[in-house]
């Protein structure tokens, strides 16, 4: 499409007369205000002058009044011409803004159809280098594709792509086929460590899929051993200890008995075993070394002796 009308082509130019701002009898208003200046700068307020003071602070408003309003009024007639051109001009730029925006949309719609045909050809281009780079479509999810892969500059004038964005495309998908590997390898691995291990190998080899390194997962497999054999261990104690204590109780019921008039009872068949030993009390001296006493005592406390101090 080719343009009728060039931006050179619009001239156009604005007539307008400076205009100047003269205050007639300037020269009495600034005699007046000089005089009013001049007369109440010396004032010193005090009781007496207070209500004249205020009096006289009435009239000074009065008078900035009339200034003030008498500026806006001038500026006010001086600006009109301005506003009246500036509007126009906004008006005739807003026209074009219109067109303007109208073919920004057209042009960002016809780009993006085109980020679409491109995106196809490089999807296109992917497709035929799976198999060289030994990967499937399943392996695309991992692969981040260049935002420069689409723009106009990565394609030739008869939109195919250039050689350099086919050996980037390349490149990408050999490192993307050289990390599958290293995570098949490092499966296998993982994978023959648990076996031998005996345990079960596929949750151990997710942990490669998750980031894990072959090292840092087959030392959480030899930790995973480490507490299974304490686990085994601890069960084989438990064990024992249930086993003995279940014998203990079942000979502990065998051999109940019961202590009948000084007699021994069996209570499961009621036959007298034994009558209690005579207990026999006397009165010795002890004399000897204090260690040969202290041993003498825990003879007799091994052996269920009672004894007890008498006299002094």
């Amino acid at each position: 499409m080719s343009n009728e009308l060039a931006a050179n082509d619009i001239y156009f130019d604005v007539e307008y007369t400076p205009s100047t701002i003269k205050i007639k009898n300037e020269d009495v208003l600034k005699s007046l205000v000089g005089e009013i200046v001049k007369k109440y700068t010396p004032l010193v307020f005090n009781e007496t002058n207070i209500p004249e003071a205020k009096k006289t602070r009435v009239e000074l408003n009065k008078y900035k009044g009339m200034l003030d309003d008498q500026r806006k009024n001038v500026k006010r007639e001086y600006n009109k011409p301005l506003k009246e051109f500036e509007d126009k001009i906004k008006g005739y730029i807003n026209q074009i803004n219109e067109i303007s925006d109208d073919i920004k949309v057209g042009l960002d719609e016809h780009e993006s159809k085109q980020i679409a045909i491109r995106e196809s050809k490089i999807f296109d281009l992917i497709g035929e280098m799976l198999e060289s780079h030994g990967l499937e479509n399943s392996d695309l999810k991992k692969l981040e594709m260049d935002k420069s892969w689409l723009t106009q500059t990565a394609f030739t004038k008869n939109g195919e792509p250039t050689k350099k964005t086919v050996e980037a495309v390349h490149g990408k998908l050999a490192y993307l086929g050289l990390m599958k590997q290293k995570t098949i390898e490092a499966k296998q691995s993982v994978r023959e460590f648990a076996e031998i291990s005996g345990l079960e190998p596929y949750a151990w080899e997710n942990l490669i899929d998750q980031g894990y390194q072959t090292s840092e997962v087959i030392e959480k497999i030899k930790q995973a051993l480490e507490q299974k054999k304490i686990d085994e261990e601890k069960k084989e104690r438990q064990r024992i200890s249930n086993e003995e204590y279940n014998a203990a109780m079942i000979a502990l019921e065998k051999e109940q008995q019961e202590m009948i008039d000084d007699k021994v009872i069996d209570v499961e068949t009621g036959e007298i075993k034994q009558e209690l030993p005579q207990l026999i009390s006397t009165t010795l001296e002890l004399t000897g070394t204090f260690e040969s006493l202290l041993k003498l005592k825990e003879f007799m406390n091994a052996n269920n002796i009672s004894y007890r101090k008498v006299g002094n």
